[in-house]
């Protein structure tokens, strides 16, 4: 079964977690920015304040937070993202340059909950819509092939997803460093709905027009039992990114920085 459609998904979907975190280099400041509103752990109203400091960082997401590892959001760009595989019954290689996603900022928050005696963390998000653009090359060889042909091609990639509602669980354990308590998250949950999808890939198969359009058509005809089969391994690598960007934010901020006791 081929696997690219799953990739221009994975991609996207690991663009909106800010994979980007994971190679940024810790800011020297190690005190939280003085515009985050804190919000104290054992307050009755924890969950309407986190969500209440969310919304107030809206207006910086589109420049983008450096001081909390967020960049900027309209567009996202990544200079480059590889996906590579040597296992099992296909052996895949693509690279995608230059990689732009819009439409992250226009997000619904569902859920945001937080349960500081679990060390439990919530938050549910939907987009309505996200474009990805990049240029991509990829060779799919063995046994993974569509329409008995192996996909191969050097070219440029868009993707749209409609209605993607991802939800995320995290919980952590507590740990002292330099005197101070800090989380190191433990489990990572993430689970994801999309009600559409569409993908196209230019010059496919070196050119060739008839074979590339058949492709094309290939994939959007039949997206959600594609999507279904490579479900564990997207969920597997979105959790592996997200887990690589919160281990970054928690290990640079104290989690008495972060979520403080005390009401006042």
């Amino acid at each position: 079964m081929n696997l690219h459609w799953s990739i221009g998904l994975l991609l996207l979907l690991g663009v909106v977690l800010q994979v980007d975190w994971i190679t940024a280099k810790p800011p020297t400041r190690k005190s939280l920015p003085s515009f985050l509103k804190v919000c104290h752990r054992d307050s009755p109203d924890l969950n309407t304040c986190a969500r209440e400091s969310y919304e107030a960082l809206r207006p910086r997401l589109m420049e983008g937070i450096p001081e909390l590892y967020i960049p900027a959001m309209e567009p996202l760009v990544v200079p480059q993202v590889k996906m590579d595989q040597d296992s099992g019954a296909i052996y895949l290689h693509s690279v995608y340059r230059n990689v732009k996603v819009t439409g992250i900022s226009k997000h619904t928050v569902n859920e945001m909950r937080l349960e500081p005696s679990k060390l439990k963390f919530i938050v549910s998000l939907t987009f309505p819509n996200l474009h990805l653009e990049s240029d991509y090359s990829i060779k799919v060889s063995r046994d993974g092939k569509i329409m008995m042909m192996p996909l191969l091609g050097d070219g440029h990639c868009m993707v749209d997803l409609t209605n993607i509602t991802m939800r995320t669980e995290l919980i952590g354990q507590e740990y002292k460093k330099n005197g101070a308590n800090y989380l190191k998250i433990n489990t990572v949950k993430v689970k994801y709905e999309l009600s559409d999808v569409h993908i196209h890939l230019d010059n496919l198969f070196n050119g060739d027009k008839a074979l590339g359009d058949r492709m094309n058509e290939f994939l959007n005809e039949n997206w959600k039992a594609l999507a279904e089969e490579v479900r564990p391994l997207m969920s597997k690598a979105l959790v592996d990114i997200l887990r690589a960007s919160v281990d970054k934010l928690f290990s640079s901020f104290s989690y008495d920085d972060l979520l403080p006791k005390g009401n006042n």
